[in-house]
């Protein structure tokens, strides 16, 4: 990701890409934004790509704990 994009540009490359972000702000050399109402720090030098990847790890992630999650309570 580009660190001269705006946030707006930010929010719409994520949505090119179906990923719902919001709450994006620059702060130094990070990027912190919320994807599925939870936080997240990209570098600013990271590549688009692996801001795409970086994200696409942090719903996973956030999926597979919700579901330990239910599961959990379930028992």
């Amino acid at each position: 990701m580009s660190r001269y994009a705006s946030n707006q540009d930010v929010v719409r490359f994520f949505a090119d890409h179906g990923i719902e972000v919001t709450h994006v702000r620059r702060e130094g050399a990070v990027r912190h934004l919320r994807v599925q109402q939870r936080p997240l720090t990209l570098p600013m030098d990271a590549s688009p790509d692996k801001c795409l990847r970086l994200v696409r790890e942090s719903m996973t992630a956030a999926e597979s704990s919700g579901t330990q999650q239910a599961s959990h309570q379930a028992q």
